[in-house]
């Protein structure tokens, strides 16, 4: 069963897009071999759209998203932590009759309790070949969203999803 066998991609994309303009974050939709189905339709910040789309930094994105998942299918709930360079990312499992299909989440932004300075500018200079200035620049903007803002984004996100499957 693949994701597209339960919806179309436009269902997808509307999900997306939806999450995108209500919280904000990176969001996207993976397969159970988290090859992206539907990618984000905008950016939480300057600094993803530059890691994701570049050939040696996209691991940065791919190692979380594998582990994440990973915990996500294995307990059926969605899974909160970070990203290599410190960003807040959330997975949530999708089943289908009891079947793994995939993942969707969010991530690109910080939790009020986290502070700028423990995102990895040194890294980020690193892993997109620029200097610390530079990626100062790029995560001087990042949203700060309280826990409560996040577990309304899961919370919606979840629930979009019973709706899609045809669970609601």
């Amino acid at each position: 069963m693949k994701l597209t066998d339960i919806a179309p991609i436009e269902t997808w994309l509307q999900m997306v897009k939806e999450i995108y303009e209500k919280f904000g974050v990176n969001c996207g939709v993976l397969d159970t071999d988290n090859v992206v189905v539907q990618p984000p339709v905008g950016w939480a910040n300057k600094a993803c759209p530059l890691i994701k789309g570049n050939e040696n930094s996209r691991v940065v994105c791919a190692s979380a998203q594998q582990e994440m998942s990973g915990k996500a299918r294995n307990t059926k709930k969605t899974v909160i932590g970070k990203c290599d360079v410190g960003f807040t990312k959330f997975v949530t499992p999708i089943f289908y009759n009891d079947e793994f299909v995939g993942t969707t989440g969010g991530c690109g932004v910080l939790l009020e309790s986290d502070e700028l300075d423990e995102l990895d500018d040194f890294y980020i200079s690193k892993v997109l070949n620029i200097s610390e200035k530079e990626a100062k620049e790029l995560i001087k903007d990042v949203k700060i969203v309280s826990t409560d803002d996040l577990e309304k984004n899961v919370k919606y996100m979840e629930k979009a999803l019973l709706k899609i499957i045809g669970i609601s």
